[in-house]
């Protein structure tokens, strides 16, 4: 006779939808035309291992004006990208995680100059690379933004994210 057992049902959902406040602080060149950027963002994870997330993201990051020599720029970022989560450490409800996405991000650029203004939007490809902290339902994340790959001289910034998983299905 044999004896079938039943198959275990892993008890977490294996996805997430997660909420963001995300702030962007420009560094080198990029920094001479854009101000620090704070937006939000939705990231939706899709769990493919114990400890490994496929993550898609879209948000809106509005920079602060910058004015130098009579000209004022203010960009508008819109990221799409798509990337990993990987759980790296646990301790208690504690959990370390490393990150990596890559994308498009949609940006608007509009430049004044003694009243006139002009306005100009470009896709560009993006990139971060970073790590933070989740405990339980809230994270908080650190990641070097390179927000045009195709010109790294001005586009690398800082990001810093505070987020928060709303559902779980």
């Amino acid at each position: 006779m044999v004896a079938a057992a039943p198959i275990p049902v892993a008890a977490d959902p294996v996805r997430s939808l997660r909420l963001s406040v995300d702030g962007i602080e420009p560094v080198e060149g990029w920094a001479e035309v854009a101000g620090p950027g704070v937006g939000g963002s939705a990231q939706i994870a899709v769990r493919v291992a114990d400890d490994l997330d496929v993550t898609a993201r879209v948000g809106v990051v509005p920079h602060f004006s910058v004015e130098r020599d009579g000209l004022r720029t203010t960009i508008l970022e819109a990221p799409v990208v798509g990337g990993a989560r990987l759980e790296v450490a646990r301790r208690g409800p504690a959990v370390g995680f490393a990150f990596g996405e890559i994308g498009v991000v949609a940006v608007r650029t509009t430049a004044s100059i003694a009243g006139i203004s002009d306005h100009d939007g470009r896709l560009r490809l993006a990139s971060a690379l970073g790590g933070g902290v989740a405990i339980d339902r809230v994270d908080l994340a650190v990641a070097a933004w390179l927000a045009d790959l195709g010109d790294l001289d001005r586009g690398i910034g800082v990001t810093v994210s505070l987020g928060v998983r709303v559902a779980r299905w």
